[in-house]
């Protein structure tokens, strides 16, 4: 069954928002889960989470970041009235959405668009919502839906210097996002946060929240192909003991997490991922 694009855009530099037609999935999913996408015939399966659905019409929207060959193909390909061959889902567990209180929901870098979700939930469940979107200045996202949907928003971009690089990006992000969650919570009473971004800048933000002692959620994002417990790849270690964070999460208690295993496997393929994308960006100047 395809799943066709009703709408398409850029929202900002290496953000691409698609609306797709996929009912099974819009009457079922709620916040935090993630889908299982495959666009092309001979592409990879990657995880994406819903940032937005209308289970009477049908339709979720996927934000994507493009970092790699898959996401930067769909960019270059992909139009609205075209299919997406799979979708599936909804996987993984809900995010927990009950009455905590204050809550401090921070994206780091595209980290955002899985908050959105979850911090709009938070505020209907009764929650004073705070989200804290950390990214280079030109990629600020969804600042109009938070504002209409939780009880304050925060940006803190920055700009990227010249010759940096990811790693540089994600340092930047990293000391950023720590610093600023160290002013909040040094000035206000926060009861629960909740981080989604790089496994290196979630520790950096974890490491100020439990000077604190605040309950914190992770949403994990360590490598996975199947999405269903299958392969493994995702394993994490929580508590001391193994678990997958497409069937057990993604989202765990950070103070059980396993920081530095979870920031060593999240690199395993890089190599191989940038060795993709060089070769995909040759085929498109046709060398």
């Amino acid at each position: 069954m395809p799943y066709k694009i009703l709408d398409k855009k850029e929202l900002a530099p290496k953000h691409v928002m698609y609306k797709i037609e996929a009912p099974h999935v819009a009457r079922k999913v709620q916040p935090g889960q993630f889908v299982i996408v495959r666009a092309f015939p001979n592409g990879e399966r990657i995880p994406l989470t819903p940032v937005m659905w209308d289970r009477e019409d049908g339709w979720i929207v996927l934000i994507t970041f493009v970092r790699g060959k898959t996401t930067m193909r769909m960019a270059n390909e992909l139009k609205p009235g075209d299919p997406i061959l799979n979708v599936a889902g909804p996987l993984g567990n809900p995010a927990p959405i009950e009455k905590f209180g204050r809550v401090l929901a921070v994206g780091l870098s595209a980290g955002i668009v899985e908050v959105f979700p979850i911090a709009k939930a938070l505020q209907e469940a009764g929650n004073d919502v705070t989200t804290l979107h950390v990214a280079p200045a030109p990629m600020a996202i969804l600042k109009d839906e938070f504002r209409e949907n939780v009880s304050r928003h925060i940006f803190e971009g920055f700009e990227i210097q010249e010759g940096w690089r990811t790693k540089e990006i994600v340092a930047e992000i990293a000391r950023r996002g720590a610093e600023k969650v160290k002013e909040l919570l040094s000035e206000e009473n926060f009861d629960f946060v909740l981080t989604v971004g790089p496994a290196g800048a979630q520790k950096a933000v974890f490491n100020v929240v439990k000077e604190f002692g605040i309950p914190m959620h992770a949403d994990l994002h360590p490598i996975m192909v199947d999405g269903t417990g299958m392969c493994g790849a995702c394993r994490v270690m929580v508590g001391g003991e193994v678990k997958f964070a497409c069937i057990d999460g993604p989202g765990f208690d950070a103070y059980k997490v396993d920081w530095d295993e979870l920031i060593h496997r999240v690199g395993f393929y890089t190599d191989l991922e940038r060795k993709a994308l060089e070769e995909y960006l040759k085929s498109l100047r046709g060398e």
